[in-house]
């Protein structure tokens, strides 16, 4: 008799336990993070879907988490996908499957990496030596054509999302010479193409 007692209430118990817990049928909300890298940008268009039961969602561009509106049932199989990439950029699941529980459904990770862009132009009548560019910490040493006054292509050696702001300077000024970015398009935000239309202009002292 004792152990019938305690057989129906450990049953209880663990009914209470699930239910404090969210474990009944289609009470669990699948849910996680979105993180953009970098994560000074941000891009509209991302769709996911769950593939188990059809339910899509497209997240704010600006949203930091997403919660699907179909709860599920405890053991509920889910996969998670990536219906739709947001604009200029990639991203990817971690989590993405399982079966439901309280320790699954909140765990998804959706990481978008921002396609990167080349970063770039051209100096204009450089004749003297030592010219630095620099776009933040982004450096790049420029040496005149060996065709005096000839017109010399840069590009930034690290390149820039699509969408992040950029701002190129003159570090170091060659000899002899005082050099300034053409303001048309600098400082500006990168497009959705490589951006290699920087002009440069140099002068003599």
């Amino acid at each position: 008799m004792k152990s019938s007692y305690l057989r129906a209430g450990l049953a209880l118990l663990c009914g209470v336990i699930l239910s404090a817990c969210g474990g009944n049928n289609g009470s669990l909300a699948l849910s996680g993070s979105i993180v953009f890298k970098p994560n000074t940008v941000t891009k509209s268009g991302l769709v996911l879907i769950n593939n188990s039961n059809g339910e899509k969602l497209t997240p704010e561009a600006t949203a930091s988490t997403f919660v699907f509106t179909k709860l599920l049932a405890t053991d509920e199989k889910f996969n998670v996908t990536v219906a739709t990439d947001p604009i200029g950029a990639h991203c990817t699941i971690t989590n993405g499957e399982g079966a439901a529980s309280v320790y699954t459904v909140y765990s998804l990770v959706v990481t978008c990496t921002v396609n990167p862009r080349v970063l770039g132009g051209t100096v204009k009548n450089l004749k003297g030596a030592g010219l630095v560019l620099a776009n933040g910490s982004d450096l790049v040493a420029i040496q005149p054509s060996a065709s005096a006054g000839a017109d010399v292509s840069f590009v930034f050696p690290t390149q820039v999302a699509d969408g992040a702001p950029y701002g190129g300077t003159v570090l170091t000024q060659p000899s002899g010479q005082t050099c300034a970015f053409d303001s048309a398009l600098n400082p500006g935000t990168m497009p959705a193409t490589d951006q290699k239309s920087l002009i440069v202009n140099c002068v003599n002292n």
